[in-house]
């Protein structure tokens, strides 16, 4: 079975909210569609908002399309997040998760295999284990 943009989706957000309870935090769930964010976290009683998207393998890791469409009067615009749409992205990919900020691009790409420039974000530096430890 083909799954379109949308079932994925609502796999990856699923997937990504089990990892979540299971390390032991809250997850609010908004009701409707209308938010820049999927989820709100909470431990401790501190909130975060989260944008779960569906993680692209490549070759040499994966990446995540980190924009979202605007419509108005039949135009399409894309419109990358900001820190004040969501506190962090979060993603799934071969069953590893990853949490990471907003960087400000349309499309972020994560390195699983060595890397040769500073410049490229290695996934290991993104696990949600080791990110959630710090919140």
């Amino acid at each position: 079975m083909i799954l379109n943009p949308s079932q994925i989706g609502d796999i990856t957000e699923l997937k990504c909210q089990a990892y979540l309870i299971e390390n032991g935090w809250n997850v609010l769930v908004p009701i409707g569609n209308h938010q820049k964010y999927d989820l709100v976290i909470e431990k401790n009683g501190k909130f975060y908002k989260i944008q779960v998207k569906h993680a692209m393998p490549e070759e040499t890791g994966f990446m995540v399309r980190t924009k979202y469409e605007v419509r108005n009067s039949g135009k399409i615009k894309k419109v990358t997040y900001s820190a004040n749409d969501v506190d962090y992205f979060m993603t799934e990919c071969y069953g590893k998760f990853y949490l990471f900020p907003v960087f400000g691009t349309t499309e972020t790409r994560f390195w699983t295999v060595p890397t040769k420039l500073s410049t490229q974000k290695k996934a290991q530096d993104f696990k949600a284990e080791d990110i959630l430890l710090q919140l």
